[in-house]
């Protein structure tokens, strides 16, 4: 499990460095290496918050606090456990006054409805000085968690990089240098990137479907199978030989039988 502790108070992070370092040391034959990446500053564990599993943060002399470096979190797309650590700041006492800002009395808005719902399910609590006991049950709801995580996916295009599941890819095809993703809702995205990097970061997944070696497809998105020729749920379509016809054919009869 990758964790990321993110402390603007020096000796605590250390401290926590090591307190989940021989929690690591005690559970490696169970519940597996904890490795642990410890930030000082937001922009830091900014830059790529997707590879965590769990975050413990307390950040109280900056210009954001630890509250407003989770909300920075739950926007760039993290749903990993958040544990704000309490020291010098009530943490409970901020998030519940944000859930009863976002959520007015008879006012109904569905975006409010997500951010109180995260809010409430995502960030965990763990008061300063750390327990040892408090953080191994602590772990362990972070590890139950990971367990029930939906993998996601990166693409890192020139300018954005995103973070999407398996059934937001319907296909991807090689344009020039880059490698061009078209995701569902209309969006796209260029990666800069081989085709065969990609499809092997997308391998493990089991929707998707190499048709060439300049093209591959989401089985799922396949609308319709003619001579030679596959049509995507978008209407896009692609040139197949015989053989990768029957190939995706097997596919497509497998993933409606739900095999």
């Amino acid at each position: 499990m990758h964790i990321a502790v993110c402390d603007d108070n020096i000796a605590d992070r250390k401290q926590m460095e090591r307190l989940l370092g021989r929690a690591s040391d005690r559970r490696i034959h169970t519940t597996g290496v904890f490795y642990i990446d410890s930030f000082g500053n937001v922009e830091a564990v900014m830059h790529a918050p997707m590879l965590y599993n769990a975050f413990f943060i307390d950040m109280t002399s900056g210009p954001i606090n630890g509250f407003q470096l989770a909300r920075k979190l739950i926007d760039a797309g993290v749903t990993a456990p958040i544990v704000l650590c309490i020291s010098t700041i009530n943490y409970r006492a901020v998030i519940d006054a944000a859930i009863a800002e976002v959520s007015p009395d008879g006012v109904e808005n569905s975006n409010h409805d997500i951010l109180r719902r995260q809010l409430k399910s995502q960030i965990q609590y763990l008061n300063k000085p750390i327990r040892v006991a408090e953080l191994d049950e602590m772990l362990d709801y972070c590890i139950e968690q990971k367990s029930k995580t939906v993998p996601t996916i990166e693409l890192r295009g020139e300018k954005d990089t995103l973070y999407v599941y398996e059934d937001e890819i319907m296909y991807a095809e090689k344009e020039g240098n880059f490698a061009h993703v078209s995701l569902t809702e209309g969006r796209q995205i260029d990666i800069l990137s081989t085709m065969r990097n990609l499809y092997t970061q997308v391998a493990d997944f089991d929707h998707f479907f190499p048709i060439s070696e300049q093209v591959f497809i989401n089985i799922a998105f396949v609308e319709k199978l003619t001579l030679l020729k596959l049509t995507m749920r978008d209407g896009h379509s692609f040139t197949v030989s015989p053989l990768e016809l029957s190939l995706v054919r097997k596919a497509l009869e497998a993933y409606r039988s739900g095999l």
